[in-house]
């Protein structure tokens, strides 16, 4: 990769929610400068550039329009989920880094395109799980990886526990703009958590259930909870799968937008050693002939997020590659294909991996 100017230039595709906080944080980082933003609803973009400093004449609906018309180096993808994958490869085409939101995409052969295509054009492609640089993830790889639980034999994973009501906008209900429901949104999460923790290791099958319960009762739009429209509601708002691994490892997910419970329970991870869960983070241990509580404590006080937006754009200026390895997510996004495709069948499947992911 050569390396880019002094400054990095950076474009905004989609002008909602999540790309505020891309902003805010590159606003932050002094070698970086916001020269376009693009959304399919133009007075929507427009309100966007004047907040966050970005010329008039560099807003756009259309993506590939920016891409003809300003100098890039980079841009972050905040559009609905099932336009990830074109827009990315898109950009990487036209020689820009791409910063792309979770989900990676709403298909494994979506995403294995994306990644085919940043090693083609020598790319950075990184999706944006600030999860990433969690303190209290970091320190659970760094137990896990250095051997004081023992074998890993059995987990379970779950984006804190699940939602009692906290289904999201009609741009994550549609399937036409999002894809999928919970699964992709939220435990695009709970995968990414354990498979980093655990040192990626490599999926066989996987038997799951998936169901839409909630979200389409319109007297489940209560006070205290989130508000949806029940007739927009054409995803799942809950999962739950069971995933084999080689080595004899097993995970199950569990993961809701939607439930009559306050929980689903917290991620934790057993081995013939010890044992680790998440939120607060613990280690179980025998020691001394007793069994032992250790919890960690002072971890590192950071901003995942501007974390991520931080590490990227330094990738970018150095020309380095990408902070988080777009091969990893691809075998994930495989993973939640055979989510999918087992609660539509009824079965246990196997996950469909491409030989060069296998390696």
């Amino acid at each position: 990769m050569s390396k880019s100017p002094d400054k990095v230039r950076v474009g905004i595709i989609g002008a909602g929610g999540i790309a505020n906080y891309h902003a805010k944080c590159y606003k932050q980082i002094p070698y970086v400068e916001l020269v376009a933003v693009v959304d399919i609803v133009k007075e929507k973009a427009k309100d966007f550039a004047q907040r966050w400093g970005i010329p008039e004449k560099n807003v756009f609906t259309n993506h590939k329009e920016m891409l003809e018309s300003v100098e890039l180096d980079a841009v972050s993808i905040c559009t609905p989920h099932a336009f990830h994958a074109s827009i990315s490869i898109d950009c990487l085409n036209a020689g820009v880094h791409v910063l792309v939101e979770k989900p990676m995409a709403v298909s494994g052969d979506e995403a294995y395109r994306m990644w085919k295509t940043s090693q083609k054009t020598g790319k950075i492609l990184m999706v944006a799980f600030q999860t990433r640089y969690s303190p209290e993830l970091i320190a659970a790889r760094r137990i896990v990886q250095s051997g004081a639980l023992g074998k890993i034999y059995y987990g379970e994973t779950t984006c804190y526990g699940g939602r009692r009501r906290g289904i999201p906008g009609e741009s994550f209900t549609r399937r036409s703009t999002a894809g999928g429901g919970v699964l992709l949104d939220l435990g695009c999460y709970s995968i990414d958590n354990a498979m980093f923790i655990l040192g990626h290791p490599r999926p066989i099958s996987v038997c799951a259930k998936i169901a839409s319960v909630i979200g389409p009762q319109e007297e489940a739009v209560v006070e205290g909870g989130w508000k949806w429209n029940p007739k927009a509601f054409e995803v799942e708002d809950f999962v739950v799968a069971f995933i084999r691994f080689e080595d004899d490892l097993v995970l199950v997910l569990k993961d809701s937008w939607a439930m009559h419970a306050n929980t689903l329970g917290t991620t934790f991870f057993l081995g013939t050693k010890g044992g680790l869960r998440l939120w607060p983070l613990e280690v179980y241990r025998d020691e001394w002939g007793y069994m032992v509580d250790l919890r960690v404590h002072e971890l590192p006080k950071i901003d995942p997020f501007f974390r991520k937006i931080e590490e990227f754009v330094k990738a970018v200026k150095e020309g380095l590659p990408s902070p988080i390895d777009p091969k990893e997510i691809v075998v994930e996004q495989y993973i939640i294909d055979a989510i999918y495709e087992s609660a539509r069948e009824g079965k246990e499947v196997k996950v469909k991996l491409p030989a060069d992911l296998i390696s």
